[in-house]
């Protein structure tokens, strides 16, 4: 019987041994992820500056889309492309 009990606790030292290496290499995984996610994060930040142009022309296409224009276009089209 202690022999079972000894095989027992080997293997569930053995087992927490393991799981515990495994849990290292994983921290230290996603803290290299984290760092790397960081640079990329500040270095995307000035070319994302360079880009503001564009993004204020869509959001002028887009309010411009939504206001009345857009739907009285719509209806002369509409008026037109009917047969």
């Amino acid at each position: 019987m202690t022999t079972i009990s000894e095989v027992c606790a080997i293997l569930a030292t053995v087992a927490f041994v393991a799981l515990t290496v495994q849990a290292i290499l994983t921290l230290q995984q996603i803290r290299h992820t984290a760092k790397a996610v960081e640079y990329l994060a500040l270095n995307a930040d000035g070319k994302l500056t360079a880009l503001d142009p564009v993004v204020n022309a869509a959001q002028t296409v887009a309010s411009g889309i939504s206001s009345g224009w857009f739907h009285i276009a719509r209806t002369i089209y509409g008026l037109f492309s009917k047969k």
